[in-house]
Formats: C-alpha cells, sequence, structure tokens
C-alpha cells in the first residue's frame, strides 16, 4: 500500500476510516486515481449466500440443486437469530421465496452447576481440555446432551459428569469386558453360529425386545431433534436393561463349562447388543463407538455403517410387561430388606405377592427367588393374615364434598372390614349410608394405611406390594454365613489377580457358631468358589472379618 499509494504514507497506517479515506492509488489500466469504494455490501451477505455460493448456483449444479437444498437443519447459538439465521433467511427468501432451512437448533448458554454465567471474574469457568484429558471427550459430550436440550441454558456440574462417566460409560465399557472375558476363555466367535430368535430363553427375547423399542423411540425421536431423550433413553437401557439386569442376570450361562445352544444363544444376544449400540452412540460418543466397534468386528469403522433399523417382529409388549413387573417386585423386596436391615445375602423363607399377579409370572417364580434370596414365593388371596389395615377419610379430598357427613365417613371407616371395602372399591364406587342418606364413596376418598403383622414386613409401591417373612431360623442363618463367606472369597480371589478358573485352596479360623455353618455348607461354598479343599485352623495371619456379626479369619491360595 505504501509504495502504491500516490501519497507519502505511513506503513502503520490504519486501514479504516476516515484514515484509508486519505489514500488513493492510480490505476494500471488508465491511470486514473483510485479511491476507497463507498457502497459496501453488509459482510453479513457472505454468510446469507452460503447455500448458494457453496454450490456455486445458478451458475452450476442446477440440475440438483432441489436435492441439496434446503438443509436439514442449521445448528449456532442463540446470539445468530439477528445474525447468520436472518441473513440466510432474508436471501433465500429473495432468490427462491423459502426458507434455506427446515429446523433451526439454538444453542443456548453453558451456566454454572448454579445456573450462573460463567466468567473469569466469578472464578466459575470450566477448562474444556482439562475435562477431556480427564474424562474424555466423548463423556463431556455425552453429559452436555444427557443434562438439558441444547437449546436450554445447560448448568454444567462436573458431578454430574463424573457420575455420567462412571455409570454409562463404565457399565457399557464392563459389560463388553466381561463378554471378551468369557468369548476369549472359551475361544469363541459369535459371528459364526446364530441361535434362531424363537429358540432363544426368555430373558434373551427380552432384551432383544427392549433393544428393538430403543431403536424405534430411538428413530422417531432423532427425526424429531429431540436428542436428550434419546441420550437419556441408551443411558436407561445400557445401565439398566442392559448391565443390571440381563449380565448379571445371565453369568451363570457364560460360567457354563460346556458350550451349547443356551450358552451360544446369550453370547450371540449381547454380541448383536453390543454391536447395536456402538452403532446408535456413534453420532454422540464417535470415539468410544468406534473403539467397541472396530473391537466387535473386521470392519473400517462405525462411521462408514448404517444405523440399525427397529426389527418389529422381534418386539414383545407383553413380555416386556411381565419383566416390567418383576423387576419392580425385586425393587421393592430390596427395599423391604433394606427397611428391616437383612442384607440379600441373607435368605429369607418366604415372600407373599398378590395372587392376581400369578398367571402372569407364575413362571418367572424362580427368577423371583434368585433376586430376593427366599426360598419360596407365596401368591396369596387373602392378605389378613400378614397385613393390618387402617382407614382414614382424605380430608384434602373429600371434605368439603361430605361436609358434615365425614365425622360419621370416619367412624364408619374405622368399624368396617377394611380389607372387604378396598376390594370393593378397587371395583368402582360404593354407596354408604352417613346420617341416614346413601352417599356414593369413591376410591379417592380414603387414605389407606398398612402395617404388616408381627414377623414379616410390607413394603408397596405403585399398586405392588412384597410382604416379607422376617422370621430367621438357624438353617437360614446357617446359609447366610456361607453366603457371606464366599461372597468375602470372591473378593480375595479377584484381590490376588486370580483367573476365573483357578481352582484354589481356602482355610478358615472361626468360633463354633461359624465353624457349624461353614460345615453344613461346605461343599456349597466350595463349588461357588472352585474350592478344591477347604480346612479349619486355630489361628491365621490374616484381617478378621465379620460375618453377620461372627468373626472368623479365611487364607486362600492357587493350586
Amino acid at each position: 500500500m505504501a509504495e502504491r499509494s500516490i501519497e507519502e504514507i505511513d506503513e502503520n497506517i490504519e486501514l479504516h476510516r476516515p484514515y484509508v479515506d486519505n489514500v488513493h492509488l492510480k490505476c494500471e489500466k488508465c491511470g486514473g486515481t483510485m479511491t476507497r469504494e463507498k457502497d459496501v455490501i453488509d459482510v453479513w451477505f457472505d454468510s446469507g449466500a452460503m447455500p448458494f455460493a457453496q454450490h456455486h448456483y445458478p451458475f452450476e449444479n442446477k440440475e440438483n440443486f432441489g436435492e441439496l437444498f434446503p438443509a436439514d437443519f442449521i445448528s449456532e447459538g442463540i446470539d445468530q437469530t439477528r445474525g447468520w439465521f436472518y441473513s440466510l433467511l432474508a436471501i433465500s427468501t429473495l432468490i427462491t421465496g423459502k426458507s434455506p432451512y427446515k429446523n433451526v437448533l439454538v444453542n443456548d448458554l453453558i451456566l454454572d452447576k448454579d445456573g450462573k454465567k460463567m466468567s473469569k471474574s466469578r472464578g466459575n469457568t470450566i477448562d474444556p481440555i482439562e475435562l477431556f484429558d480427564k474424562y474424555g471427550a466423548d463423556a463431556v459430550r455425552f453429559y452436555s446432551l444427557y443434562v438439558s436440550p441444547p437449546w436450554v441454558p445447560t448448568r454444567f456440574d462436573v458431578e454430574g459428569l463424573r457420575e455420567i462417566e462412571s455409570k454409562f460409560f463404565r457399565s457399557f465399557k464392563n459389560t463388553y469386558n466381561f463378554f471378551q472375558l468369557y468369548s476369549g476363555t472359551d475361544d469363541i466367535d459369535p459371528r459364526e453360529f446364530f441361535v434362531d430368535y424363537d429358540k432363544r430363553p426368555e430373558i434373551d427375547r427380552w432384551i432383544l425386545s427392549r433393544f428393538n423399542n430403543l431403536l424405534k423411540m430411538y428413530s422417531e425421536n432423532m427425526d424429531k431433534f429431540e436428542v436428550t431423550k434419546v441420550v437419556r433413553a441408551i443411558s436407561d437401557f445400557v445401565i439398566e436393561d442392559l448391565s443390571n439386569w440381563y449380565i448379571r442376570r445371565n453369568r451363570r450361562r457364560f460360567w457354563n463349562t460346556e458350550v451349547d445352544d443356551d450358552k451360544k444363544a446369550v453370547y450371540n444376544t449381547t454380541y448383536e447388543i453390543l454391536l447395536g449400540v456402538s452403532k446408535i452412540i456413534a453420532p454422540i460418543t464417535p470415539f468410544v463407538a468406534e473403539e467397541m466397534y472396530r473391537n466387535l468386528t473386521d470392519k473400517k469403522s462405525v462411521h462408514l455403517d448404517f444405523i440399525p433399523e427397529c426389527d418389529e417382529s422381534l418386539i414383545d409388549e407383553a413380555l416386556e410387561e411381565k419383566m416390567d413387573i418383576v423387576r419392580n417386585l425385586v425393587t421393592i423386596g430390596r427395599a423391604s430388606r433394606e427397611k428391616v436391615k437383612i442384607k440379600v445375602r441373607q435368605p429369607l423363607s418366604e415372600i407373599v405377592v398378590d395372587f392376581a399377579l400369578k398367571e402372569k409370572i407364575g413362571d418367572l417364580e424362580e427368577l423371583i427367588k434368585e433376586e430376593l434370596n427366599v426360598k419360596k414365593v407365596v401368591f396369596e388371596k387373602d392378605l389378613s393374615g400378614f397385613m393390618n389395615y387402617m382407614l382414614k377419610p382424605d380430608f384434602k379430598v373429600c371434605g368439603k364434598i361430605l361436609g358434615a357427613k365425614i365425622k360419621e365417613f370416619g367412624k364408619f371407616l374405622n368399624e368396617t372390614n377394611a380389607k372387604e371395602f378396598i376390594e370393593k372399591l378397587e371395583k368402582g364406587s360404593v354407596f354408604v349410608n352417613l346420617n341416614g342418606e346413601e352417599t356414593e364413596i369413591l376410591k379417592e376418598y380414603v387414605d389407606v394405611k398398612v402395617s404388616a403383622k408381627e414377623g414379616f414386613d410390607v413394603t408397596m409401591e405403585n399398586n405392588l406390594f412384597v410382604i416379607l417373612d422376617t422370621t430367621l431360623t438357624d438353617e437360614l442363618l446357617d446359609e447366610g454365613f456361607a453366603r457371606e463367606i464366599i461372597s468375602k472369597i470372591q473378593q480375595m480371589r479377584k484381590s490376588a489377580d486370580f483367573d476365573v478358573l483357578d481352582e484354589i485352596r481356602i482355610k478358615c479360623a472361626c468360633l463354633e457358631r461359624l465353624k457349624k455353618a461353614v460345615e453344613n455348607y461346605k461343599e456349597f461354598i466350595m463349588n461357588e468358589t472352585l474350592g478344591v479343599e477347604l480346612t479349619f485352623v486355630d489361628s491365621l495371619d490374616t484381617e478378621e472379618v465379620d460375618f453377620n456379626g461372627e468373626v472368623g479369619k479365611l487364607f486362600v491360595e492357587r493350586v
């Protein structure tokens, strides 16, 4: 500029108005004086013309422009509402008469966990590079979509990120590691065989039904850009359905030494689910998905594959409903155990559930027994032997409606057969004579309190209940001690880094009460821990352990 300028100018001149207006150049063609062009178009025109400029339209690509325009969606910060979003819309409307995009996805601000704007002065900023290094970029991406939709302000809490990394990512990776460990031990590749879906066990068909319902929901919501719903559904499926239920319920099938059709079915099913999940998380967590996909296949990249589509033939709503009831009963049963402070490893004689559920879940009785560690599941019609009912008016609901009759209604509830009256209300409204007048009573008018009789505990949730027999016999206590010892031995195996197939010798130093339990369940303990020998000694130089109130010491060594 300094060399070409007619005027003598400093090399450090400010090249903006008004200073640049004092600079003139000589035209190389006509010799005339060149000055700054005053009619400059708004710079937003460049960005607004992007849909056309990128295809050099209308000079090129006229024949296929209809396939390239308009865009399915545009995504930018909320500040672009009067910037890029507007300039795109204005120019496109001028040229084509329609919008250049079908959907607008706005990214709102990232706030701190308390909803305050991040700033250095507040000291509440977060270094994204540090988060990537500590938790991984995929965890940050997944959490950002999980915590709230992108178009609302996001409260970013590192504790929430840590929880996502711990629960979702570890559950997914641990499931793969478990699968890989046993398929490697068995030298099995699930791609080399296929067990027909209708020949697989019910729990395999259940997880496949759940996964295909997830695929259905995934497709519907991704088409609507409801990414937060999708991410939460994937998280729930991996943590609750796949890891906490399916894999945990089927560990013994992996442990089975014989590679029969049942074992092949669990390998097929687990492989199909892991591969499917790796594909649907690819747009959200590209690195984890790529690693998992490459581990499971010989293909180049998950990002070159297709998102799996829902197979409606594998969806069984009735089976899902049945399993949901069982899982809810198990959750309620565990809550009951926690309430009375009895560990799940301590077996109990029985639980009692509603007889109305027998037809629907009766064939899953063994599953309930295993999950709640009870000897028997009783489907009972008459619950009066286990529970006490107390009825009183729900004053918030019926106080104004019944008015002066409310006192008489309370007296009626106190004197009537509570169980029979509740059963009548379950079928519909009941007419009761109050102050000489037939009065309609609805179910909502009654506040029902249920308490367990001596030796039982009752827990209710969402119209389901579990009655737990809390009486502990010597035989049940002995088995409880044995299960605690098994748990401790398994922990010791893991700490010693034993292989899953390593056989061990066990030594035990304890008092008579615990010794009696070990002797009664010696074979059970050895079978569960791959023990070939269990002996009692007077003392051990190991840590003392509390086994349900009885102390003892254990030592294990590899054979």
